[in-house]
């Protein structure tokens, strides 16, 4: 009774190897011709039966260094042919398909296809080595890279998308159910409270633009930001002539709030000053100005009125330093990611003290 044999295919591992140092075998010595050699520590990669199997038996090797800075990313990428990473100094951590943190002496193994990218903690960097077997190096002709990136992801691009879904979330905050739901316009009391407690944080804005102005070291950006200026001079007193704002607020949370955006235009660099000028502030100013100014829209009616002037040119404003920005380096973004972050909960908070006084 013949017997018919079922014929395989064979399988092609597609998932991302990561080998330790330590899992490859290591020798210290070696003898020849009778004499024993001190090697120190030697690990062969084919002692590795994972990295045996992933390494071809012939092919054109292509070996380049390789190296991210203190907090600078690869995005996550694929090429139509194997690679491998091997960490040298420091650490990174490894993204796309398998997340995992690398060490150093650690080995990936990327089959061809998989995704894959890396990226350094702030205060850390990365150097390595990079492999491959099989023709033309990744970037050996930087003008036909063999590398196929997943989407639009420069540091910058990162950068707004974090400050727009902050932005989403500042957009549900409680204070706008105050005016959404009619509280402020049938109840005077409510709007004249909003208008003191407002007031104190545009005494603070105007001190935070005057501040930058003479911190300023770049005259390209001087220039701007005196534009700007310009363009916002006098509108807290043009908030209290308007509305009438006699009440004094004290809040020492209002006030630790503008005095931190006040010192941060002492304290930080050109590209911090753009993040929370004109990313954080102005983007929140012109989402507060459409969502607000329609209970004032009877005052004013000139286009005059402090509501306004914010609705019209605050959209201008929130795109001002972007071209400063786009010319930095990768490293630079992880810091100014963390300014970002900040900004933002200083402004959720300094709506919510308002709105405190609101329904006092």
């Amino acid at each position: 009774m013949s017997e018919e044999l079922a014929i395989k295919e064979p399988q092609v591992d597609t998932a991302v190897l990561t080998v330790s140092r330590n899992d490859i075998r290591q020798i210290s010595s070696v003898v020849v011709e009778g004499n024993t050699h001190h090697l120190g520590e030697q690990r062969d990669f084919r002692r590795n039966d994972l990295l045996a199997g992933f390494l071809p038996e012939t092919g054109r090797l292509s070996v380049s260094w390789v190296r991210l800075a203190d907090g600078e990313q690869l995005d996550v990428h694929q090429h139509p042919i194997k690679s491998m990473i091997i960490v040298c100094k420091g650490s990174v951590r490894l993204l796309g398909d398998k997340e995992q943190e690398l060490a150093e002496g650690d080995t990936v193994a990327v089959p061809p296809g998989a995704r894959h990218g890396f990226v350094t903690r702030p205060g850390e960097e990365f150097c390595g080595l990079s492999v491959q077997f099989e023709g033309s190096g990744l970037y050996e002709d930087e003008h036909a890279a063999r590398v196929e990136f997943s989407g639009d992801s420069t540091p910058l691009a990162k950068l707004e998308e974090y400050n727009a879904e902050r932005l989403r979330k500042f957009s549900d905050h409680h204070f706008f159910d105050l005016f959404d739901g009619g509280h402020v316009g049938r109840d005077r009391r409510m709007r004249d409270r909003f208008v003191s407690a407002l007031y104190v944080w545009s005494v603070y804005f105007q001190r935070m633009l005057y501040a930058r102005q003479a911190a300023c070291a770049d005259p390209l950006l001087r220039e701007v930001y005196a534009g700007h200026l310009r363009e916002e001079f006098g509108h807290d007193l043009l908030l209290k002539e308007s509305h009438g704002v006699n009440d004094t607020v004290y809040d020492p949370i209002l006030e630790a709030v503008g005095n931190w955006f006040v010192m941060q235009m002492y304290g930080s660099d050109e590209a911090s000053r753009i993040v929370i000028v004109h990313m954080a502030v102005e983007t929140c100013c012109q989402l507060f100005g459409e969502r607000t100014g329609v209970v004032f829209a009877d005052e004013g009616s000139d286009g005059t009125s402090y509501f306004d002037l914010h609705f019209e040119v605050d959209e201008d404003h929130r795109e001002l330093g972007r071209d400063y920005l786009k010319g930095l380096s990768a490293a630079q973004f992880p810091k100014l990611m963390q300014v970002c972050t900040q900004a933002w909960d200083q402004i959720d908070l300094l709506f919510e003290r308002i709105s405190a006084h609101m329904v006092r």
